[in-house]
């Protein structure tokens, strides 16, 4: 068995070798590691999850326990709707000499026959760059 020490300079050697490796070598030590085909990402990112990966042998993962609840769906929080809008509510806007309609749709918005999940993305669609869409449609909190 291993000493503390001795586990210490086995990772410390397996990261420097990684930091030296070229992307085929990453992506065999991948197979080596994970049992699988890496992913077709960055050498950094393999990289990266490279040297989780060895740590993770070595020292020991995640508590299942505790892995099973950052990945549970109900740790995530429920997205809030800051809408203060009513369903039917009709937003006018004027822009460049034109009149821009938006009427609320449930938890969207629809604009020229489409519907956006937020006012942002019609500010977009309406000027070509980005807005806050509270901002750009003069809604106050």
């Amino acid at each position: 068995m291993k000493t503390s020490e001795e586990k210490i300079q086995s990772v410390q050697r397996q990261l420097l070798e990684l930091a030296g490796m070229n992307r085929p070598q990453l992506q065999s030590r991948w197979r080596d590691l994970y049992g699988t085909e890496a992913p077709n990402s960055s050498r950094e990112f393999l990289r990266r999850r490279l040297a989780y990966r060895i740590q993770e042998i070595v020292y020991g993962g995640l508590d299942p326990a505790l892995k099973k609840a950052l990945t549970s769906e109900s740790n995530q929080p429920a997205r809030k709707d800051h809408s203060v809008l009513r369903d039917g509510t009709k937003i006018v806007r004027q822009w460049h000499g034109t009149e821009y309609v938006v009427v609320v749709r449930g938890t969207k918005y629809e604009y020229d026959g489409r519907l956006f999940r937020s006012l942002s993305g019609i500010a977009k669609a309406i000027t070509g760059t980005t807005w806050n869409g509270n901002e750009f449609f003069g809604i106050k909190k």
